[in-house]
């Protein structure tokens, strides 16, 4: 069992209603790519998602509006607050990792990738992936680093791939059950990772972020323009 303190990272098992997910399910045919990524790791927003030779990996609309989201939100910052006290729901949208692919980009995440905050060792982001169905190493559960929280990663390097190789020595891919939640650390050194089945994997993110700075992330998150 991962320790969140200690690890950067832990699971809570079987918290989330089943008929919750399952609802967020049935509405994926409505879901759209507001930001994508390539096979070789181009990345693109909007319109010009088009121009990519293909997509591994794509992230949805934010969906923090959906009833059943804002359910899941309020079993899920409870925990939460236990870390983060003075936190609130950033962003919610659905990231998918298409049949196949192969994609891997380890990085550290909202607020820790952009420059202001990216070597700030304070705890001011949690990240949490929530499973539509249960996820293993075979359907892509996410990749983490234990114990990488302590560690400064410059978010530059990180889309340079200078960490590619540290992370594959260090990864670990928990096993997910539907149901349950993997909370993280953003600073945790984390990936998408390859999906070997055919079909693709869709998991619900929500990023929780300490409410003193969510005004400031706002004005400069690429996030809030491409959803618009």
């Amino acid at each position: 069992m991962y320790n969140f303190t200690v690890d950067g990272f832990t699971i809570i098992d079987n918290c989330i209603p089943i008929e919750l997910l399952d609802s967020i399910y049935s509405k994926f045919d409505t879901l759209y790519p507001v930001r994508a990524s390539s096979s070789n790791k181009t990345y693109a927003e909007g319109n010009q998602i088009k121009e990519l030779n293909d997509i591994s990996v794509w992230w949805s609309q934010l969906v923090i509006d959906w009833v059943e989201v804002q359910e899941i939100n309020h079993i899920v910052h409870s925990k939460i607050l236990n870390y983060l006290p003075n936190s609130e729901l950033y962003t919610s949208d659905i990231v998918v990792i298409n049949g196949k692919s192969t994609w891997i980009n380890p990085h550290v995440d909202t607020p820790y990738r952009f420059k202001e905050y990216n070597f700030d060792k304070r705890l001011l982001g949690i990240q949490c992936i929530i499973p539509l169905f249960d996820l293993d190493k075979n359907n892509g559960s996410t990749g983490l680093v234990p114990k990488s929280h302590t560690k400064n990663f410059d978010i530059n390097l990180c889309y340079k791939g200078q960490f590619n190789y540290w992370f594959s020595e260090r990864v670990v891919q928990p096993e997910i059950k539907k149901g349950s939640v993997l909370m993280y650390n953003c600073r945790v050194l984390h990936s998408s990772m390859p999906n070997n089945v055919d079909t693709v994997r869709p998991a619900l993110l929500c990023n929780y972020v300490d409410s003193s700075i969510v005004e400031g992330i706002k004005k400069i998150d690429s996030v809030w323009s491409s959803n618009a």
